[in-house]
C-alpha cells in the first residue's frame, strides 16, 4: 500500500481470531497538505520559446522596436566599426580615371534594444529579410560612380545579432570608384586611389564611423592585377565632411598602385627604338641611291607617327606632357632628323654644278679654254662629294651617341629618381 509521506501508516495484527487476520490501518497526519504537493508535482514543465516567438518578441510588432529610430536616440552617437575584404581588384581605366573592385563590406554597431537573455545561443544568424526590421547606418561611398548588389543565388548579405546587442551586417558589393590620376610619369607612375565611406543623412551627433582596430582592410591571397602591383601599405584616414547641412562622419582608405611597364616596353618602347635604329641605316646607303634613302626615311617617319598616335589612344586628353610623350617625340625627332640629313647630303653633293655654271658665265669675260673649265669642274665635284660623304660619316656616330645620352637621362629621370 502506497501512503502519502505526510501520513503515518500503522498496521495491527489481532490474535483473538485464529482463523482470520484482521488488519487495522490507522493514519495520523503530519502538518502540511499532501494534496497540494501532489498537485504541484503534476504541473506540466514550461516549454522553451520557439525562434519565431523569440524574434517576434525581440523585434516584431509587439516588441515596441522601431527601425526608424537609431539606437541611443537623443543620446550619444552610434559608433559604427567598419572593415572591408577585397575579393577582386582590377579594370583600372586611365581614360575615365576610375577603378573597379569587388568587396565584402562589414559594419558592426551596438543596439541595446536587441540585447537578449531568453535565448541560449550567444549569437543569432538571421535571414537577410530581417534587415528591414532593424535600424542600419546610412553608409554610402562618396567617390562612387557605379555600384550593384549581388543576388545569385540569394542576396549576398549577412545579419548576425549578439546577446549584448551588437549587430554585424555584411554585404557583397561591386563598385566603380573615381580615382584622379597624375600621368606625368606614365607608364612608370605610381597611382593612389581612395575609397571614402561616409554617412549620408546622420551627422556626427548621431553616427560616427571608425575603422576596425585589427585588419581593417583585408585582401584575398590570390589577388592579381594585370598592369599594377597593389602595395601592402594602405593609409587609413578620417575625412570628415563639412556641408551646409552639418558635419558628417567619413573614413577613407588609400590604395597605392605601382604600374608594371612590361606591356608598354614590348608594345611601344622596343618597337620605337627599332624604328629609330632602322632610320640610321640610310647613313650607310650610297647618297646616289636617292629613292632608297628617301623611301626609308619617309617610311620610318610615318611608322613613328602611327606609333605615337597609338600610345595616346588609351590615355585621356590631358594638358601636361607625359613620359611616354617625351619618348615618342624624341624618337620622331631622331627619325625626322635622319631624313633631313639625307636632304642636306644631297644638297651639298650637288653644289659643284652651281659653281660650274658660274664659271661658265665668267668664261666669256676672261676667255679661258674649255679644258681648264672641265678640269676645274671635276675638282669642285670631288670636293663637294667628299664633303657630303663626310656628313654621312659624322652622322653615323653622332646620331647613336646622342640617342644613347638621351636614354641615359630619360631612364634615370623616370625610373631611378
Amino acid at each position: 500500500m502506497l501512503c502519502c509521506p505526510h501520513y503515518h501508516c500503522q498496521m495491527f495484527f489481532f490474535s483473538n481470531s485464529p482463523s482470520a487476520l484482521s488488519l487495522y490501518l490507522s493514519l495520523s497526519r503530519r502538518p502540511g497538505s499532501c494534496k497540494e504537493e501532489i498537485k504541484f508535482q503534476n504541473r506540466p514543465a514550461t516549454k522553451p520559446m520557439s525562434p519565431s516567438d523569440f524574434l517576434d518578441k525581440l523585434m516584431g510588432r509587439t516588441s515596441g522596436y522601431d527601425a526608424r529610430i537609431r539606437p541611443n536616440f537623443k543620446g550619444p552617437p552610434v559608433n559604427v566599426t567598419c572593415n572591408i575584404f577585397i575579393n577582386s581588384f582590377g579594370s583600372i581605366t586611365e581614360t575615365t580615371m576610375d577603378y573597379r573592385l569587388n568587396v565584402f563590406l562589414r559594419q558592426q554597431w551596438n543596439d541595446p534594444r536587441l540585447a537578449y537573455s531568453e535565448y541560449p545561443d550567444t549569437s543569432l544568424d538571421l535571414d537577410p529579410s530581417m534587415l528591414d526590421s532593424i535600424w542600419k547606418p546610412d553608409l554610402f561611398f562618396a567617390n562612387e560612380k557605379g555600384a550593384n548588389f549581388h543576388e545569385v543565388t540569394t542576396d549576398n548579405k549577412l545579419l548576425r545579432i549578439f546577446q549584448n546587442g551588437n549587430v554585424l551586417y555584411s554585404i557583397r558589393l561591386t563598385l566603380i570608384l573615381s580615382c584622379p590620376m597624375d600621368l606625368k610619369n606614365f607608364p612608370m607612375d605610381i597611382q593612389t586611389c581612395t575609397m571614402q565611406l561616409e554617412s549620408f543623412g546622420y551627422t556626427m551627433n548621431d553616427v560616427i564611423f571608425k575603422w576596425l582596430s585589427e585588419s581593417p582592410v583585408q585582401v584575398a591571397d590570390d589577388l592579381m592585377l594585370p598592369q599594377f602591383v597593389l602595395k601592402e601599405e594602405k593609409d587609413l584616414r578620417y575625412c570628415t565632411k563639412y556641408y551646409n547641412t552639418g558635419k558628417f562622419t567619413c573614413i577613407e582608405v588609400r590604395f597605392h598602385l605601382e604600374r608594371q611597364m612590361g606591356y608598354y616596353l614590348i608594345q611601344m618602347y622596343i618597337p620605337s627604338l627599332l624604328i629609330v635604329i632602322l632610320s640610321w641605316v640610310s647613313f650607310w646607303i650610297n647618297m646616289d641611291a636617292a629613292p632608297a634613302r628617301v623611301g626609308l626615311g619617309i617610311t620610318t617617319v610615318l611608322t613613328m607617327t602611327t606609333q605615337s598616335s597609338g600610345s595616346r589612344a588609351s590615355l585621356p586628353k590631358v594638358s601636361y606632357v607625359k613620359a611616354i610623350d617625351i619618348w615618342m617625340a624624341v624618337c620622331l625627332l631622331f627619325v625626322f632628323a635622319a631624313l633631313l640629313e639625307y636632304a642636306a647630303v644631297n644638297f651639298v653633293s650637288r653644289q659643284h654644278t652651281e659653281f660650274i655654271r658660274l664659271r661658265k658665265s665668267k668664261e666669256r669675260e676672261i676667255r679661258r679654254n674649255k679644258s681648264e673649265v672641265l678640269n676645274d669642274g671635276e675638282a669642285l665635284q670631288k670636293h663637294f662629294v667628299d664633303r657630303a660623304k663626310h656628313i654621312d660619316t659624322i652622322s653615323r656616330a653622332v646620331f647613336p651617341l646622342s640617342f644613347l645620352i638621351f636614354n641615359i637621362f630619360y631612364w634615370i629621370t623616370y625610373k631611378v629618381l
